[in-house]
């Protein structure tokens, strides 16, 4: 059990569930909370215990996904078709050996993609075809090739295409209408090249190039019969990355790796209201260079040292961009003893974070040190109890620093801080196993940046203080019925305070912060056979605010959303060696009418249907 709440899910769990969108997957984790804006191709933000997207790191195959200009990475651009696992970890990973920059996070959201499966071949091939709703299409192969036995050369490409247009409620008063979401229509592609290169005790080597291009429309929220759709998106993002890791006998291990990324944004607004279109366009570069090290010391003791460097360029067509540089470097000491009963790990990381402008007064340096300590004991048989502390924090954003007169150059860095007390339960008996969590926590946040009212205009001030504090519970049982059926159940709750301390005087004091449900959780139920694979999963949410005050004209319904899956994999050819999987999903099957962001409908019942062939 990990030291800190930590969960997994496998290629295998994703594909029973039927699961297109990595929303669909994280939905299931306790104390993760996904933003979703609406449509096949909405914006989707990933937070854990309401601590913000921007204080969540994503991870994909070991190369971290930034945005420094405003700190949120849209997750709807990864797909979990392909994947091997996706993990998330709350407050502190348990391996030490990981880069810094990814040490100082509130959460960790992991990503792995699946490596080719050659059976006894030397090629391996995975293809997919989706067809949804809404005129929703979602393609995808990937083709793997064995070269001369230490090389692996791995090729794929994706779609998703929808004109979004899908119908919802309106109410205004006591008239209900059926309205169509119009303006969401998305057209995404990708493709990926991966090198992997196997020398024995000379080390391994990766090389990873991948590309995303996505145009999209943004409908933006429902304001009674308002539907104009004014708003496009396009996103383009490159990324290209160099791995090498090499053991020196049973002590040493050795890490480094080497990156570049580019985004390319571009928002067009045609409303009205303005006298010309508002087209702006945003292009910004990273690179990055990381080492870190593992040492040995002996069986239960290991200390790991990582330094990371790292680069950030903004660049943007309107006037009052100043084109910064930002230079972050970040080195981190961790330890860990691991017994039979006990494993313990802490660390600390020092970042310095340095700034130029092209024009304008850049911010002065940034310094700071974040420990970090997690403890987990194994007390009594199959009973483990976990404490955890991390001090974390995120600078601010370029936006939030220089944003057309909104920014504010002296703005602090956000300070988070963790505590976690947990208890684990987990055992295996020859007809299954049963896991259970519960993890009590309170977190904090202080010199939060908010958007603050001046005389004119708006201010980003370090302002906010947000106190956070809850229960996360989990539970997850396989019961092996007979040698041909399986059942799998898995369950979470999670009740979560989440209030406004910063000013007593204010009306929000004590309030629960925005889209923060006091209760909220999630659960899938299925079963296995050789026959028909057979998936329920439910997301339950509870009342929340979508304004700071907790007025009854500020609340929002309380929803479920059930969908069900039916799937069933044949193996065809002499050998078997050809998979075809058929699954038919039905989702939102209640057709309820929810909100997840304030007038930002989601769709109602709908349909997919997902072909996959592999050999």
């Amino acid at each position: 059990m990990a030291s800190l709440p930590s969960q997994t899910m496998s290629a295998t769990q994703i594909a029973r569930l039927g699961s297109v969108g990595l929303h669909e997957v994280l939905n299931l984790f306790s104390g993760v909370s996904v933003k979703d804006y609406g449509g096949i191709g909405g914006l989707k933000t990933v937070s854990v215990r309401n601590m913000g997207a921007s204080h969540t790191s994503v991870i994909y195959d070991g190369i971290s996904i930034s945005d420094a200009q405003n700190g949120q990475v849209d997750i709807s651009r990864f797909s979990p078709d392909g994947m091997a696992a996706v993990s998330m970890s709350i407050a502190m990973e348990d391996d030490i050996f990981c880069s810094a920059r990814h040490m100082t996070s509130a959460g960790v959201l992991r990503l792995e993609s699946a490596a080719p499966s050659f059976d006894g071949g030397q090629t391996a091939v995975r293809a997919r075809m989706g067809f949804g709703s809404f005129g929703t299409f979602m393609p995808s192969i990937s083709i793997g090739q064995r070269l001369a036995g230490r090389y692996v050369l791995k090729a794929s490409m994706n779609g998703t295409f929808s004109n979004g247009n899908y119908p919802f409620e309106l109410t205004n008063g006591r008239v209900t209408t059926i309205e169509r979401r119009s303006g969401s229509d998305v057209r995404s592609y990708g493709a990926e090249v991966d090198l992997h290169a196997d020398w024995g005790s000379a080390g391994r080597l990766k090389a990873k190039v991948n590309y995303h291009d996505c145009e999209r429309g943004l409908p933006g929220s429902v304001i009674l019969y308002t539907r104009n759709a004014c708003e496009r998106l396009w996103d383009r993002a490159a990324l290209a990355n160099v791995m090498y890791d090499r053991s020196f006998g049973e002590r040493w291990r050795f890490h480094a790796d080497a990156g570049f990324s580019l985004s390319f944004n571009r928002h067009l607004d045609t409303d009205p209201v303005y006298p010309e279109p508002q087209d702006s366009r945003y292009l910004q570069n990273e690179y990055s260079l990381s080492v870190r090290g593992l040492y040995v010391i002996s069986p239960r003791w290991k200390m790991s040292l990582a330094e990371d460097i790292f680069v950030n360029t903004l660049s943007s067509d309107i006037p009052e961009c100043p084109f910064p540089v930002r230079l972050s470097n970040m080195t981190a000491f961790s330890a860990r003893y691991e017994s039979m009963r006990l494993r313990a790990s802490a660390g600390v990381v020092c970042t310095y974070i340095n700034e130029y402008l092209q024009t304008g007064e850049a911010p002065a340096d940034r310094c700071r040190l974040s420990p970090m300590l997690g403890l987990s004991w194994n007390f009594h048989r199959n009973l483990r109890l976990r404490v955890g502390f991390k001090e974390g924090f995120r600078a601010p954003t370029f936006n939030d620093l220089y944003y057309a007169r909104v920014g504010n150059v002296g703005l602090r860095p956000e300070i988070a801080r963790q505590c976690n007390l947990g208890l684990t339960f987990g055992r295996t008996w020859r007809w299954g196993a049963l896991d259970v969590t519960a993890d009590a926590y309170h977190n904090f946040i202080k010199d939060k940046i908010v958007a603050v009212p001046t005389m004119f205009i708006w201010k980003m001030r370090n302002v906010g203080q947000v106190s956070m504090y809850g229960v996360d519970m989990t539970s997850s049982v396989l019961w092996k019925v007979c040698r041909t059926l399986s059942v799998r159940a898995s369950g979470n709750w999670s009740l979560q305070y989440a209030l406004d301390v910063t000013d007593s005087d204010s009306k929000t004091f004590h309030h629960q912060i925005p889209y923060t449900p006091r209760h909220c959780g999630s659960g899938y139920l299925s079963l296995e056979s050789p026959w028909l694979d057979l998936s329920y999963r439910v997301t339950a949410v509870g009342v929340r605010y979508s304004s700071g005050q907790n007025l009854p004209s500020n609340a929002m319904q309380a929803y479920a959303d059930h969908s069900l899956v039916v799937s069933r994999t044949f193996q065809v050819g002499r050998r078997g060696g050809h998979d075809i999987y058929i699954g038919v999903e039905g989702l939102n099957l209640s057709g309820e009418n929810y909100e997840v962001i304030h007038g930002y409908p989601m769709p109602g019942r709908h349909f997919r249907l997902t072909l996959r062939y592999k050999y």
